[in-house]
């Protein structure tokens, strides 16, 4: 049986045993060698184990008025359960009361050294509280993390009785992708689906943005009147001018994902079948591009959201087929991969919950095709595709939905830049084929109007204005 396999009890010590040999030995060698001292040198030792045994015993623990041990202390680590990426968050392990005086304790990982550390603390008593130890960490990567296990060890402070070492439970927090802060705060381009929010139409109607000033008709409201125009008016003519605007309106962005390859910037490693449970480690993993498209979508919601639009979420290597009300995807048919449009802060946290969750990490080997059929989106959606663009299918898809006159943006999310190992000859020539054929596909998208951008915040940031600059519809081809 393993030591984390014990039961959580109170067991004897070598000390313990040591302690009751001795004086036995002592008084021994007083009998044979007729020397009283060697008797009295064992007298405090017994006594000890006699006041240590006491605890288990009805009789002595009335003598020595000590109470009896009870259960070893819990120790547990207690934190947020949703944590942003790169950000500081604080752990409390927390050392619960009993009848231990020590405890021997693992912490989380420090955000210094990013190591954990064994100390040795003063348990609280059985009517103290609790004692928490709070420890600061960062965590880098998105998902799900079993981030501390606080692994202990109980003792007395004779030393006599020992409880563990023990199993701590798991601390698991939801990691949210981080949202960059570089992208554009400006009005964002739109395709108008709705009647409200914050981009400009061309529609006159109820909105912000000063269209005309023209006079007053039957229908117009009061409260658009301009009296500043009207009192300017004198004379038999005056009559009343109301200020005509134009429709604010929100727009539909649906954020596809490509999450069939995996890619780190180290190309000697694409050929690598790895597993897709998250590192044991997770301050510190190289990015990848499924790292990067997480980002890339968590910040372009971000922006979106920001300005009253709906953004929905669609995982194209396990696509969905089920439609809500109205014919929006994502109804109460459809699987994980779909989150439907919405709008608003719960929305974006919705998001970023989504992708921390249920973003799959294919191994190199998992070649999932694309489906044959995809959801539909609701009419002049903006879509924004995340891909390493490794093969036709993801072209034809996007350029598919180009030719349905939807705004489209394609996102590489290569890692940048790339590394080989220089004597591997062979795989710098694949890599130069690799990259040539992916030139092809660039130039093909922007030959059917899809505008082809990287996930570097700078450049995402002015292609995303780019899109309001493109036609309602391509060429058909």
């Amino acid at each position: 049986m393993s030591w984390f396999a014990r039961q959580r009890r109170w067991l004897p010590t070598p000390a313990y045993s040591r302690a009751i040999g001795l004086p036995l030995v002592l008084a021994a060698a007083a009998l044979v060698l007729g020397r009283v001292e060697l008797l009295l040198l064992g007298l405090p030792l017994a006594l000890s184990v006699a006041l240590a045994h006491g605890r288990h015993s009805a009789l002595a623990r009335e003598w020595s008025r000590q109470p009896g041990l009870t259960s070893p202390p819990n120790v547990r680590v207690e934190g947020p359960t949703r944590v942003e990426a790169g950000h500081t968050t604080r752990l409390a392990t927390t050392i619960h009361p009993s009848d231990a005086q020590l405890a021997t304790v693992l912490l989380p990982p420090d955000v210094q050294d990013g190591d954990g550390e064994r100390i040795a603390v003063s348990a609280p008593a059985r009517d103290a509280e609790p004692r928490p130890v709070v420890t600061a960490m960062e965590i880098t990567t998105w998902g799900t993390h079993a981030i501390a296990r606080p692994d202990h060890l109980a003792a007395t402070a004779d030393a006599y009785w020992v409880a563990g070492p023990f199993e701590g439970e798991a601390f698991t927090t939801q990691v949210l992708p981080a949202v960059s802060s570089r992208l554009p705060t400006g009005p964002l381009p739109p395709r108008p689906a709705g009647m409200v929010g914050a981009h400009r139409t061309r529609r006159p109607g109820e909105g912000t943005e000063l269209h005309e000033i023209s006079p007053f008709v039957p229908g117009d409201r009061l409260r658009r009147v301009d009296w500043r125009v009207t009192a300017r008016q004198a004379g038999p003519d005056e009559q009343l001018y109301t200020r005509r605007t134009l429709v604010d309106a929100d727009a539909d962005v649906m954020c596809c994902m490509d999450n069939r390859f995996d890619l780190s910037a180290e190309v000697n490693r694409w050929s690598a079948v790895t597993d897709a449970e998250p590192a044991d480690d997770a301050t510190q993993v190289p990015r990848t591009s499924i790292d990067i498209a997480v980002d890339t979508v968590s910040s372009i919601a971000a922006g979106y959201l920001a300005h009253g639009d709906r953004v929905g979420l669609l995982d194209l290597s396990a696509p969905t087929s089920g439609r809500g009300p109205g014919g929006v995807p994502g109804g109460t048919g459809s699987r994980s991969a779909m989150v439907r449009p919405g709008s608003g802060s719960r929305h974006l946290i919705r998001l970023r919950s989504h992708l921390a969750s249920r973003t799959h990490r294919p191994s190199s080997g998992d070649l999932t095709p694309l489906a044959d059929k995809m959801p539909p989106f609701p009419p002049g959606a903006i879509i924004v595709v995340t891909s390493v663009f490794l093969d036709a299918s993801i072209v034809e898809l996007t350029a598919g939905w180009r030719r349905a006159g939807h705004p489209v943006l394609a996102v590489d999310v290569m890692p940048q830049p790339l590394h080989v190992d220089p004597g591997d000859t062979a795989t710098r020539l694949a890599l130069r084929v690799v990259l040539a054929e992916r030139d092809e596909r660039f130039a093909a998208l922007t030959s059917h109007g899809v505008v082809v951008t990287s996930a570097d915040p700078t450049r995402l940031a002015l292609d995303l204005a780019r899109l309001a600059r493109t036609p309602r519809r391509s060429r058909q081809r």
